[in-house]
């Protein structure tokens, strides 16, 4: 059974969102990986987005709705700096979604994985190929169509990004296995959830 929202929960969910979209901005400032790729009407850019670490903390220990909360408000900034900001409303709107669907599926997957030696890498990774799936679906038909850029192209650029996205994966699974394995650290967040408070 996963916990109730309540005030509490909200208060957690916004304070994760929040540094959510504060580790996004950092990483895409200090890890452009492709700044700006001009593709007519629309620039696309590539970049390290660590924010899904507290969309994966969110979904944790607050299950799926906590998480996909998270994910979409902690999308924020991405879905600026990424779509909005670059002229491409397809991306601006499809990034908080797919944040949304990771952290809705990683409430379930988290909970599934947990007794596995390398958990939270595949959990991570599992949760990540709804929105995998979003991106794809997006360059490969609403982009070409809304921009005019060839199909190929930006199927190219969704596969650039996906697999760019699984490498993010790995390295927050490793990062979450060092947090949850602190147990300060899963004392404070558990302290939002719990039924006596």
């Amino acid at each position: 059974m996963y916990p109730r929202v309540n005030s509490k929960s909200l208060m957690f969910i916004a304070i994760m969102a929040s540094l959510g979209n504060v580790l996004s901005f950092i990483t895409m400032q200090l890890t452009p990986i492709a700044p700006n790729i001009p593709l007519g009407p629309v620039s696309v850019s590539i970049a390290l987005d660590i924010s899904h670490l507290t969309t994966f903390i969110a979904a944790m220990y607050g299950g799926p709705v906590v998480g996909a909360i998270t994910g979409a408000v902690g999308g924020l900034v991405a879905a600026f700096q990424f779509g909005f900001s670059q002229g491409n409303i397809v991306t601006g709107i499809g990034l908080p979604v797919g944040k949304a669907l990771t952290g809705l599926t990683a409430g379930f997957v988290f909970n599934w994985f947990k007794e596995s030696r390398y958990s939270n890498v595949i959990s991570a990774m599992v949760s990540y190929v709804p929105e995998g799936i979003l991106t794809y679906t997006l360059f490969r038909y609403l982009l070409p169509v809304s921009t005019g850029i060839p199909v190929g192209i930006a199927v190219a650029i969704s596969f650039q990004i996906i697999t760019k996205a699984f490498v993010e994966m790995v390295i927050l699974g490793v990062l979450l296995s060092g947090l949850t394995g602190n147990v300060g650290f899963r004392g404070f967040i558990e302290g939002y959830f719990r039924k006596d408070q």
